[in-house]
């Protein structure tokens, strides 16, 4: 009986090896269960069913099982590497965790799980540590793995990150994605440059067809695409996204990135085009294919789209889910409400968004004060406008432009007394933290003028002293410090107005000027060749020939002995129809003649030829 039972185990096991040798995946799992029918603890067993599963894309089969099996400590990898396949990424941790004495292919797992969780710290440690205890035919794919966790290493981000390397594209391309991160667009850009041509030879050397070069340089044009979007330059990349996408590249992904893209370069132009890219943008599935700042870029698009294209609801009910699945866009969701909010009247509401949001993140006080103040100047309340700027904190409240539009502002309400007091009080402070002479050089100048067209010389003047202080050299100041003085101190103004005059461009030079100015020469005039000095000059020489007193017109030759009258009568009997020439002898009737009455029966119409212009040939 044992015997019986080996015998059929070795034919099995023997069934088994070949099966796996000819790739017959099929065979295997029924070779497996003929010797889990006899051995049903034999992990290889177990093992090799689940391989060959997941070699047939059955991962939920081969998830179920390795759970039935009931052998989950020996199958973990297995069973860890469905959950991932299947998108069950906390699940798949949480299996992975459970092996007691990892090998390096666990290590790998888990630290591809952990670059899907988005845990980049921990999964640049576990891939550390592969490389520093494992050497391999694979160390390039782990050195890019690597290059590509530093991209999202958001706790090194003040940091030049990896050191570039080039020993393949793919590195080449994730120091680019590094520098990108940093902030370093153009030389990012240099760096896809250097990639593109890598990822090209290699793959001609590599005797790659045409298309499969497309699909793989796809990912590098986009990300050019994309720092060209950055600085500006968006002709050249939208260009590089429409050649993109005549290739019809097969990755989802990399088609809503696109699609997003063109959809910021649209803005609120082509309406219907942007709808019918968001929707590529935002298909099904693509939740386990980008990352959550991607995920979270494309809703905050579609919510823009929806407010730039009126649709209220939609773009309220956008804001909200961005809100609530991406916890860092709260600030821009609750932005694009507050912007919704003013459009529709609701001012008051939009501000009162605003100041929540400026409470709960300080550090962006600034700038969530200029969004409330631009909603609020919209709708043309000018003093609420200047309550949220007057609440703005720190030095940025004695910035330029602050100050500018506060006095602005101020000016407009008929306020002028609290704007000079804004001014005086930012020169006050530029000057005790000794900011730098360019700031304080503006700043003074703008309280001068300010004060010079509000009447209030003294104060300008003393700005304008302070200015003048600053660069002596500069002769504007000097003259409108002259100007400002000669309004309420005729003495300081004279004091001034010397050392205007000795310091003005061309007063020194302007005596010697005069010593040296040369003499014209006198031209000899010119004289007609027959001029004759002793006979005065025809006083009508200036006038046209026709003008002049002596100027006969010449007879035309061409009208001699014109005949008048109808064709084919003589001069003398078109006498008798000239009336000129038979005046006197008309006699008027001595009765009126009636005109006959108008007939009664229907009169024709007569047409008449338009065009009258060409005959036909042969014809009059």
């Amino acid at each position: 009986m044992a015997e019986g039972r080996g015998a059929r185990l070795s034919g099995y096991y023997a069934e088994l090896k070949k099966c796996i040798e000819n790739a017959a995946y099929p065979k295997v799992v029924k070779a497996a269960n003929k010797i889990l029918g006899e051995e049903p603890g034999e992990v290889e067993a177990w093992r090799c069913k689940i391989v060959a599963q997941i070699n047939q894309d059955q991962f939920q089969e081969a998830l179920n099982t390795a759970t039935k099996s009931k052998l989950v400590p020996e199958l973990a990898f297995e069973k860890a590497y469905c959950e991932y396949r299947l998108n069950k990424v906390d699940a798949a941790y949480d299996t992975i965790c459970t092996v007691p004495d990892p090998t390096p292919r666990d290590r790998e797992l888990k630290a591809q799980i952990l670059y899907r969780l988005e845990r980049y710290e921990e999964c640049h440690e576990v891939y550390r540590e592969i490389i520093r205890t494992t050497s391999d035919d694979y160390d390039v794919e782990r050195e890019t793995n690597v290059a590509a966790v530093a991209v999202h290493r958001s706790a090194d981000a003040d940091s030049g990150g990896e050191p570039d390397e080039d020993s393949s594209y793919e590195l080449v391309y994730n120091s680019a994605c590094n520098l990108l991160a940093h902030g370093h667009v153009e030389a990012a850009l240099t760096r896809l440059q250097v990639a593109r041509e890598q990822c090209v030879a290699y793959l001609t050397q590599d005797e790659a067809t045409q298309e499969e070069i497309n699909q793989e340089v796809a990912i590098i044009r986009v990300q050019q695409g994309h720092c060209l979007q950055l600085l500006g330059r968006e002709k050249e990349a939208l260009a590089i996204y429409n050649a993109v996408l005549k290739t019809k590249p097969d990755d989802p992904a990399l088609l809503a990135i696109i699609n997003n893209n063109l959809v910021a370069i649209n803005r609120g132009a082509s309406v219907f085009d942007s709808r019918k890219r968001m929707k590529v943008a935002t298909a099904v599935g693509l939740e386990h294919k980008l990352t959550t700042r991607q995920r979270g870029a494309i809703a905050l698009n579609h919510a823009l789209l929806a407010y730039h294209t009126n649709q209220d609801e939609a773009c309220q009910i956008e804001a909200e889910l961005v809100e609530k699945n991406f916890l860092h866009l709260t600030l821009e969701a609750r932005v694009v409400v507050a912007a919704l909010l003013g459009r529709q009247g609701k001012s008051t509401e939009a501000r009162e968004l605003l100041e929540k949001c400026a409470a709960q993140i300080p550090d962006r006080g600034t700038e969530i004060a200029l969004m409330a103040t631009q909603i609020l100047l919209s709708k043309g309340e000018r003093e609420a406008a200047c309550e949220v700027l007057a609440g703005v904190r720190g030095e940025d409240r004695h910035r330029q432009g602050i100050v500018a539009a506060r006095v602005t502002l101020l000016t407009s309400l008929g306020q002028r007394q609290a704007a000079s007091t804004v001014l005086r009080k930012a020169v006050e402070w530029h000057r005790n933290n000794k900011t730098s002479a360019e700031q304080l050089g503006a700043l003074w100048r703008q309280a001068a003028d300010f004060h010079l067209r509000s009447g209030d010389a003294a104060t300008a003047a003393a700005s304008l002293l302070d200015l003048h202080r600053l660069d002596p050299s500069d002769v504007t100041t000097l003259a409108q410090l002259i100007t400002a003085y000669a309004q309420y101190d005729i003495a300081a103004a004279q004091k001034m107005s010397a050392q205007f005059i000795s310091r003005t461009p061309g007063s020194e030079t302007r005596k010697t000027n005069d010593k040296k100015t040369k003499k014209k020469k006198k031209r000899k005039p010119q004289l007609p060749k027959n001029y004759n000095p002793e006979v005065p000059p025809d006083p009508e020489r200036w006038l046209p020939r026709w003008q002049r007193k002596g100027y006969r017109k010449r007879r035309d030759r061409r009208a001699k002995d014109v005949m008048k009258g109808t064709q084919g009568v003589s001069s003398d009997a078109a006498d008798k129809f000239d009336i000129t020439k038979t005046a006197g002898t008309y006699k008027p009737a001595t009765q009126l003649v009636s005109t006959p009455p108008e007939t009664h029966h229907p009169r024709r119409n007569v047409q008449k030829k338009k065009g009258g212009g060409k005959k036909k040939k042969g014809g009059w």
